[in-house]
């Protein structure tokens, strides 16, 4: 048997089993089918990314870092489950977002506007790339309702 064959073989099988999810039974296909795409992480990436602004802005970094650091968490997550935006994803991450976390570990608002609305700048034109010239991301014009951006107490 060729490696194919037995790559082949064992995707049949693998196929065929059931994983008990705490549930019910789904198969590997199921499993497959139920994870998250863009549709689905994109707008979590703009909620996050509109909390990281006004955290910013209020000069609260730690909150501003937590979102960064979760929005970098859900590009990859992205960038694995749809490989066709896998190359896009990790350019943007390479080259746009860096500087917006190197703004917030520096504290320093100004660095930070400038490379937040260029990474915003660079998604919408990653938007338009990619053939969805209408989605064209904005920054809300008043701070998330939903948390206080203000820092509290000292981190020890």
């Amino acid at each position: 048997m060729t490696d194919e064959e037995l790559k082949e073989k064992i995707k049949e099988v693998l196929s065929e089993m059931g994983v008990w999810s705490g549930h019910r039974e789904m198969s590997i296909d199921d499993i497959a089918t139920i994870q998250p795409g863009l549709a689905r992480i994109m707008p979590d990436i703009g909620i996050r990314t509109w909390k990281l602004y006004y955290a910013a802005k209020e000069g609260h970094w730690e909150l501003a870092n937590f979102q960064w650091k979760e929005i970098k968490e859900l590009m990859e997550l992205g960038a694995f489950t749809r490989p066709k935006h896998e190359d896009a994803l990790n350019q943007f991450m390479a080259e746009d977002w860096p500087p917006v976390g190197q703004a917030i570990k520096d504290k320093d608002f100004e660095a930070f506007e400038k490379a937040f609305h260029h990474s915003v700048s660079q998604a919408n034109a990653y938007h338009e790339l990619k053939d969805k010239p209408y989605i064209r991301w904005q920054l809300p014009d008043q701070p998330p309702p939903d948390l206080d951006m203000k820092p509290h107490g000292v981190k020890k």
